[in-house]
């Protein structure tokens, strides 16, 4: 079936779009990186060239001299070269003229050389313009070495290579057999793509002819060899297959339509097999992770902030019933005193002569032996700082339990230190729950329990209630003897006392139920708080692993892609 290129391409586009916008890192990557370059190969040679000059690629390994051969046959110094270090870094083109290389060639930037000669950047094609004849038939591109000590340059010839539309091998006497270029020979012949070879530094004509017979056993039927001789050598190469007869051949690369369709096929297949190994499949692994981690994180919603604000409102219910006059006149009261017994002992004759000698009394000698209010609390800004970082322990500890989300958490530490909420918002909840509730007590702390505000009105109706209602906060043996004085013993107050041993159980009860409403109030509101951030910080937590790891439409989508491209 005959290949739709117009087709193949606008999907690739598409694909090439789908995984820009994927955010990875590490060896996928690494992957994905190759893949797009490869991907954009393809594109580039699916393409008419049209009546541009071939890209012809130089490939070797280091010091066979690649740089020396390009400036051998452009007859001019205009590629960096020295047997001492690597000059070649990056790919240079050198072209009739710079309209000669398309712009969106290996899909890199491109620079016109600012000196000559001229020295390769990484991911940065230099454009050398020369008006020798061998760079007006074809555009020569010089390349990194295949086998050096740095992957990346590695990585920049494999880039040149998979876009070249004819290639030159270079290789020496020494470095002919050199497993790396094996690969390449054979690649070569997959994807149509034509190629001559040199052997430069050549000292003698046998090296040439066993190099021969080592590209035939690649099978390469007749293969096209050329040779250099070393400078200081007594070599020389036929005529056909010297220096002059190498610029010919550049000049004169063709492929047969069938071929280079089959070619193109090959390259299709092995595109398809890359992106199906090393993108999606990785991919949809670490989606399963994601949606993993992400289901722990949501199982940790809704976590209980464990605080109680009840110490700050026992003491007030404690304040409020002491102030109860019923509290004063109930059991409650008497079972209080019977344990304070030796104290009062002592201080009630002193207490009882000043108040029969002077109408006047210090009450404060007769108040709880507490001293205060003693409302000393804990410190639950930091109860809730603590509980929010146990929290974020908690999610880091579900993402770097696992290899995707330790791998995620490495690749950008950053970004991840920024979707932790600050643990002092959690503070300042309770920091303003409290206030709120503070506000409340000192507003209770002073008032006058209903009880009591209800007696003092039934008081002040009798002769000298008012001086009574004044007299009625002290101890029920106080009271006893206002009541004896006021002759009232068996009139209305002491039905009032007898009455408040049950009145008191019912209204101090009310009055307990109203504080621990106050409390339970404040418990929930700080409970409600904690758990709607504890939902921000899981939801920033569950985004960002989102953000590490394409949705799983985009991952279908780019498998649908390349199952389409197989297709045509």
């Amino acid at each position: 079936m005959a290949l739709r290129a117009s087709l193949i391409d606008s999907r690739l586009a598409e694909l090439d779009e789908l995984l820009a916008s994927v955010r990875s890192g590490g060896t996928l990557a690494e992957a994905m990186g190759r893949f797009r370059a490869a991907a954009g190969a393809m594109r580039f040679h699916l393409r008419d060239r049209g009546k541009r000059p071939p890209a012809v690629v130089i490939l070797g390994g280091t010091g066979t001299g690649k740089s020396t051969i390009v400036n051998r046959l452009a007859e001019a110094d205009l590629t960096a070269a020295s047997f001492r270090r690597t000059f070649t870094a990056g790919p240079i083109a050198v072209a009739g003229r710079a309209a000669n290389v398309p712009a969106d060639y290996l899909a890199i930037p491109h620079e016109p050389a600012s000196e000559l000669p001229a020295r390769g950047r990484a991911d940065v094609l230099i454009v050398v313009e020369n008006p020798a004849d061998v760079a007006q038939h074809a555009t020569l591109v010089d390349t990194p070495d295949l086998d050096g000590d740095q992957p990346a340059h590695h990585a920049q010839a494999d880039r040149a290579f998979r876009w070249a539309e004819a290639l030159v091998f270079v290789v020496t006497p020494e470095k002919y057999q050199m497993t790396e270029l094996l690969g390449y020979y054979r690649l070569a012949q997959r994807y149509a793509t034509p190629a001559v070879f040199v052997m430069n530094k050549a000292e003698e004509g046998e090296a040439v002819e066993d190099y021969a017979k080592q590209l035939q056993a690649q099978e390469y039927d007749a293969p096209r060899i050329f040779a250099a001789p070393r400078d200081d050598s007594s070599f020389q190469a036929q005529p056909q297959r010297d220096l002059g007869a190498l610029r010919r051949a550049l000049g004169s690369f063709s492929v047969d339509a069938s071929e280079r369709e089959q070619g193109l096929k090959n390259r299709a297949a092995d595109l398809l097999d890359r992106l199906h190994d090393q993108v999606i499949n990785p991919l949809q692994q670490d989606r399963a992770a994601a949606d993993r981690a992400i289901e722990s994180l949501r199982a940790m919603e809704a976590p209980q902030a464990g605080i109680d604000v009840n110490p700050l409102t026992r003491q007030l219910a404690r304040r409020l019933q002491q102030k109860s006059i019923l509290y004063l006149i109930g059991p409650q009261r008497i079972l209080d005193r019977v344990r304070q017994v030796p104290s009062l002992m002592v201080r009630l004759p002193r207490t009882a002569w000043d108040w029969m000698r002077t109408g006047k009394a210090d009450l404060s000698a007769l108040s709880e032996l507490d001293g205060g209010d003693g409302r000393n609390v804990p410190d639950f800004s930091a109860m809730l700082r603590d509980q929010f970082a146990v929290l974020q322990t908690r999610i880091d500890d579900a993402l770097r339990s696992s290899e995707p989300g330790a791998r995620w958490i490495k690749e950008d530490e950053e970004s991840y230190q920024r979707a932790k909420l600050l643990l002092d918002r959690a503070g300042t909840i309770a920091d303003e729950e409290l206030a709120d509730l503070r506000q409340w007590l000192e507003k209770r702390w002073n008032a006058t329990p209903r009880d009591t505000a209800l007696l003092m009105k039934v008081i002040k109706h009798l002769p000298g209630g008012e001086q009574l209602s004044k007299w009625s906060e002290a101890a029920p043996y106080l009271l006893t003897i206002i009541v004896a004085t006021h002759h009232a013993f068996f009139g209305h107050i002491d039905l009032m006392i007898l009455g408040g041993y049950t009145l008191a159980t019912w209204l101090t009860e009310r009055m307990s139920n109203e504080v621990a409403a106050r409390t339970r109030l404040t418990n929930r509101r700080i409970a409600e708080r904690f758990e709607r951030m504890a939902h921000e910080q899981i939801d920033a937590a569950v985004k960002w692993i989102d953000s590490r790891v394409p949705s799983r439409a985009k991952i279908d989508r780019i498998r649908q892609l390349g199952e389409a491209l197989a297709t045509e």
